[in-house]
């Protein structure tokens, strides 16, 4: 990810962006930042997440012999994680 005021790269796990408290700052200009997910991407992903989970992943969970019911959430979880952008928290 990338600071929407200077460009510097941030990684998802950096001291940075998992620090308590909102908005956090670019470690770089020192500009505050928040992040957030990019909901125009969940709503393109979330049919074919869906149809990976019911034809793909849930079979092969419960074939290893694992319930199939909390799987379901554990993907939600990661498609929230991984559509998660940076934005501006500066007022105009």
């Amino acid at each position: 990810m990338k600071c929407p005021h200077c460009s510097y790269k941030l990684h998802f796990f950096s001291k940075a962006l998992n620090k308590f408290g909102n908005p956090k700052t670019c470690p770089k200009c020192d500009k505050k930042i928040k992040l957030s997910p990019n909901y125009k991407m969940v709503a393109w992903l979330i049919v074919p997440v869906f149809l990976a989970h019911l034809f793909i992943v849930k079979p092969l969970v419960i074939a290893a012999g694992f319930s199939g019911s909390g799987i379901v959430g554990i993907w939600g979880v990661l498609l929230i994680i991984f559509t998660m952008q940076l934005h501006s928290a500066e007022q105009l």
